[in-house]
């Protein structure tokens, strides 16, 4: 059933004709060009107040997505003024006039302005991929068809702040170790290039260079080397070489992205225990908003394939299409995907097909996997912290061994001379 917020979305905009043109607009099929970074500017200049949709055109998917956390806020407010009965054209004019971000003003004035030319919604979310993506379109257009827009955009905010939560969280467990490697690193250094030279002149002034112990000669020698840039630079630029081929050969070739994909889920420990589950996750949690909003299977396994991140769980889910568009079902080429899909998640799925609660099992999966992979996560930070902090200490222990122990005994032995 319709909500009250729902009715202005599906019957509350009278639309035009295609092809008709409106008083002082333009074709609804016309195609031109729109400029984001000029758009927002007029936004800035222009008065709040006195803003209202313009005929600007397509949007320049070019310049990059907005922020998915400024689009969610959108959703939300738009939400909000369809509950409380606004109009969706009135709602999204006033949200084009109000936000605080020019980009996301423009944004929204050139949708606005498409629905004002008798467009559905989902088409002009349709024109802006890097906003919105093949299941946030296809289910606005589906709820725009039963008349409960309200309904499935609080399931798509859902969505999309437990899918947001989930990577910055990935992100945040990923970078965390190599900011403090990379930290190190540069402290370390700083210590070969600063602090070793200054005890190498002491040593020297004190003319102890030739007694010094072996470990102390040994580690001079060896962070000498280690830290001449003659080693530094080539491994520095081996390293971006390596990260920028990568990236270049994954987006050209999709087949070297699948095997990429693949090998990370067999890395020991982090490609089951992290990799996997998130994969499990993206796929579950989709297949249960896609099929709860009313689409079928096979549009469903379609959308999921092409908007889960994993690319070899994606490849995997073309023989699964595959085998319900022939009605043979979902078990035998979930089997047959070695180590894609975990045999646990198998069963219950195949649970829920025959028991006809498939999208129930796969909401409860995500559920239980996200939470597992949220523990997950907490511990490798943990375990990180205090592995980190036993290397910086056995540093710490042996340069201090190594370079003030001598100087200290060298010093004691002149004192006591002198004092003899």
């Amino acid at each position: 059933m319709a909500t009250k917020g729902d009715k202005p979305a599906a019957g509350g905009i009278k639309r035009l004709p295609r092809g008709t043109k409106k008083a002082g607009g333009r074709k609804s099929t016309a195609k031109a060009t729109f400029d984001l970074d000029e758009a927002a500017e007029s936004a800035e200049a222009a008065p709040v107040a006195s803003r209202s949709f313009t005929s600007s055109g397509f949007f320049a998917t070019s310049l990059g997505p907005i922020p998915e956390r400024d689009i969610t806020d959108v959703l939300r407010q738009l939400i909000m003024l369809l509950d409380a009965g606004t109009p969706l054209l009135k709602s999204l004019q006033i949200l084009a006039q109000r936000s605080e971000r020019a980009r996301v003003r423009a944004l929204l004035a050139d949708i606005g302005s498409f629905v004002e030319n008798g467009n559905a919604l989902w088409q002009a979310f349709e024109r802006h991929p890097n906003q919105f993506d093949p299941v946030f379109v296809n289910l606005v257009k589906a709820s725009e068809a039963s008349g409960t827009l309200t309904t499935v955009l609080k399931r798509l905010i859902a969505y999309r702040e437990r899918r947001d939560m989930l990577r910055r969280r990935m992100r945040g467990a990923l970078w965390y170790p190599v900011v403090l490697v990379a930290v190190c690193a540069l402290v370390l250094l700083l210590i070969a290039k600063v602090v070793i030279p200054q005890f190498q002149e002491i040593f020297a002034k004190l003319d102890i260079a030739d007694k010094l112990p072996w470990y102390t000669t040994t580690l001079i020698s060896t962070v000498e080397t280690l830290s001449s840039w003659q080693i530094v630079v080539p491994v520095l630029v081996a390293l971006v070489a390596v990260v920028v081929v990568y990236k270049i050969v994954v987006r050209v070739s999709p087949l070297w992205r699948i095997r990429a994909d693949r090998w990370k889920m067999r890395i020991p420990r982090i490609g089951h225990s992290i990799v996997r589950k998130r994969a499990v996750v993206d796929f579950t949690r989709s297949l249960s908003l896609l099929l709860r909003s009313g689409l079928s299977m096979m549009v469903t396994l379609d959308l999921v394939r092409n908007v889960i991140h994993n690319k070899a769980m994606a490849h995997s889910l073309q023989a699964v299409r595959d085998s319900v568009e022939r009605g043979e079902g979902i078990e035998e080429p979930m089997r047959d995907a070695k180590g894609i899909f975990p045999p646990v998640v198998v069963d219950m799925l195949v649970t829920g097909e025959e028991s006809g609660q498939l999208d129930d099992i796969a909401e409860h999966i995500a559920e239980t996997y996200e939470e597992e992979l949220n523990i997950t996560i907490g511990t490798l930070v943990e375990m990180i912290q205090p592995i980190l902090t036993i290397i910086i200490g056995l540093v710490v222990m042996v340069l201090f061994l190594a370079l003030f122990v001598p100087m200290i005994t060298m010093l004691n032995e002149i004192g006591n001379s002198a004092g003899t």
